[in-house]
């Protein structure tokens, strides 16, 4: 049997799927994590007290439009689930596909009132560090790079 007999025409709309799916989760986690996009050039040259009061509107303002999206989202779910609607190639339930939207969104909606609070209590927003690698020493990292036979000795 050679990989041309095996019928893969499902992948697509698998892969399509599960794309929406850690598109949804993946913006709650960049949210909770601040690696979310925001423009804040703006915002971050202005008097403190100013700049506060614009990043808590922003962060509610996200609240309530994922908030809408995911009301929004769980009422065309729960219509989409009084139907027989299914997937070309997977067969699954439409409601099952779409379930992405309302809880990506409710948890999206979480994580901005999460960072909201977090930012009341203490004035700081999460930050990601682009040169951390969660689960890496730095130190065994930089030793590993200095004992590589494609590290560049000096003579």
């Amino acid at each position: 049997m050679s990989l041309r007999q095996i019928n893969l025409v499902w992948a697509q709309e698998l892969c399509i799927i599960l794309f929406v799916w850690m598109a949804k989760f993946g913006a709650a986690y960049g949210v909770r994590t601040g690696i979310h996009v925001g423009i804040d050039v703006l915002i971050n040259r202005m008097p403190p007290r100013r700049r506060a009061g614009f990043i808590l509107f922003g962060l509610l303002a996200g609240a309530l439009f994922t908030g809408i999206i995911g009301t929004l989202g769980a009422n065309f779910v729960w219509h989409m689930a009084q139907t027989d609607a299914t997937s070309v190639d997977l067969e699954m339930p439409m409601w099952a596909v779409y379930l992405a939207i309302p809880l990506g969104s409710y948890l999206m909606c979480f994580r901005f009132l999460q960072v909201a609070v977090g930012f009341m209590r203490t004035g700081e927003l999460p930050h990601h560090d682009h040169g951390h690698v969660e689960g890496v020493d730095e130190d065994a990292a930089a030793a590993a790079i200095a004992a590589s036979p494609l590290t560049p000795k000096d003579r």
